[in-house]
């Protein structure tokens, strides 16, 4: 079991500034580039932690806890109203799953052992029965290293990516000490079949952050958001963005969110140039004990000023600019990545 951690669209008015170098080297390669949060005004009637997401058929399916059930699925259509989708036998928690290069489908979950007298947990994977993955089939854990005690806290929640060269990644939740506040870390784990995985040396992310999701994967364009850990900042858990050109060095997480309430377990996926439909779980900010967190919905989009463009990944910023061109007393202005005066007109 996880630690649980801390209208028309209303605009939270939270943005970063995102610094797309490695951590430690901001601003020293690549682009800076500023992203904000929209929060929809949609109700789903979902309620849990750790939401998977996935666009299938104009809808979004929605894994996410259904109490003793476990985990349970429904579809939800644009205008937020959501419909259960049936399933078939159990499909473990904190679920996600993924389309691996050969068209199969496969999902990674955390399992608990069902032997008697062995009190342990793992992060396992199996292979979907269909496309729609509402169902599993035999699991595997992925890897030695994924599989701790039951009380281990604070671990776990997996993040199954496809690479830009087609292998695995499995990024997971570890706390290597227990005993002090934001000692989570991100490790990541390899695989080139995606059933058995090999841990990657280092740490993606230190300090505290937790249930990351990768937004996009591509060769040095890589995306993610995340929540930080309950107890750290403020005691209540945010929604931060960070991006990568080779997914293990990670920019330093901005934050996207703030303290108004509980945000955390977020999931999603792109809907056009870097603008992402994210959902994630919420809860009320201060409550103490068990509380109900409520899935919401909301975009992740770069905030643009009129005059410049950024584009994200490792690649340097592109920017537009203004220039005056004059021919005799007739004067144009010409706006552009690189603007030109027009034949005849010259540079004032």
């Amino acid at each position: 079991m996880r630690r649980k951690k801390s209208r028309l669209a209303v605009a939270l008015g939270f943005s970063l500034v995102a610094g797309l170098a490695p951590v430690g080297h901001i601003g020293s390669a690549g682009a800076v580039v500023e992203w904000a949060l929209t929060e929809d005004a949609v109700s789903l009637g979902l309620t849990g932690v750790s939401p998977h997401v996935e666009r299938t058929g104009g809808v979004d399916r929605i894994w996410h806890p259904g109490g003793l059930a476990g985990t349970v699925v429904a579809d939800c259509n644009d205008a937020g109203a959501c419909t259960s989708v049936s399933i078939t036998g159990r499909l473990g928690t904190d679920f996600t799953a993924i389309t691996l290069p050969n068209g199969t489908r496969r999902a990674y979950f955390v399992e608990m052992s069902m032997t008697p007298g062995v009190n342990t947990k793992s992060v396992s994977s199996a292979p979907c029965l269909t496309s729609a993955c509402t169902g599993v089939g035999t699991s595997t854990v992925t890897a030695a290293e994924l599989v701790v005690s039951q009380n281990e806290k604070a671990w776990g929640v997996p993040d199954a990516v496809v690479t830009p060269d087609g292998k695995v990644r499995l990024y997971v939740v570890e706390t290597p000490t227990q005993s002090n506040n934001c000692a989570e870390k991100v490790a990541s784990y390899i695989s080139s079949d995606g059933i058995s995985f090999t841990k990657e040396a280092g740490w993606r992310l230190e300090g505290g952050y937790v249930d990351t999701e990768v937004l996009r994967a591509k060769d040095g364009e890589w995306l993610m958001v995340m929540a930080d850990g309950p107890g750290c900042g403020d005691q209540v858990q945010k929604l931060y963005v960070s991006s990568s050109n080779d997914g293990l060095t990670w920019a330093k997480p901005q934050r996207i969110s703030g303290s108004d309430l509980r945000r955390l377990d977020p999931t999603g996926y792109e809907v056009s140039a870097n603008v992402f439909r994210v959902y994630y779980a919420t809860a009320v900010a201060g409550a103490l004990g068990d509380v109900t967190y409520t899935i919401k919905r909301g975009t992740i989009a770069i905030k643009q000023s009129s005059g410049e463009v950024a584009i994200t990944g490792g690649k340097k910023a592109k920017t537009k600019t203004t220039i005056t061109c004059v021919k005799g007393k007739t004067k144009k202005t010409v706006t552009g990545v690189n603007p030109k005066c027009p034949s005849g007109f010259k540079k004032k």
